[in-house]
């Protein structure tokens, strides 16, 4: 029993030691030109919002340090992920040292800013492994017999 205790501690190190390297290695960069917040330490990603008339107070994404990225497609209104290009200009406002922008001008149109906090996940090919093996060493842990027992005294 003692033998099986300690390859399951071991295997037990080794998967988390795996999911730790996989979340810390994960690039969130896109081939753009633009990185995402979270490259930056951000835990939050910002998106742009097309609004329906011309705001009073409003910056150019030149201004601002950022770019367009990809369409949000499950969004309501007209709506694309926001890109940082410039970080001297982009993180002060979105680390909150100066006060965020309300809206942007790209193209003629104008776009309100908003943000949603985020926790990183991993990306499907990580979850491909991370969660079988998961539910896995879970069980062999429960069929081990060592949590019904450390509960019972």
């Amino acid at each position: 029993m003692k033998a099986v205790l300690i390859l399951m501690a071991i295997l037990t190190s080794i998967y988390v030691s795996a999911v730790v390297y996989a979340n810390v290695n994960l690039s969130y960069s896109v081939d753009s030109g633009g990185k995402k917040p979270i490259d930056y330490g951000i835990w939050r990603a910002y998106f742009a919002e097309k609004l329906e008339t011309e705001p009073q107070e409003w910056n150019t994404t030149e201004e601002l340090g950022i770019m367009f990225g990809e369409r949000v497609k499950s969004a309501e209104k007209e709506t694309y992920g926001i890109l940082i290009v410039d970080p001297e200009k982009a993180l002060p406002w979105m680390k909150d040292v100066i006060p965020e922008p309300d809206a942007t001008k790209y193209e003629d149109d104008f776009y309100n800013i908003v943000f949603l906090w985020v926790t990183p996940g991993l990306p499907e090919r990580v979850k491909q492994w991370q969660i079988p093996l998961g539910v896995a060493l879970g069980a062999c842990w429960v069929f081990t017999g060592v949590f019904p027992k450390a509960r019972a005294n």
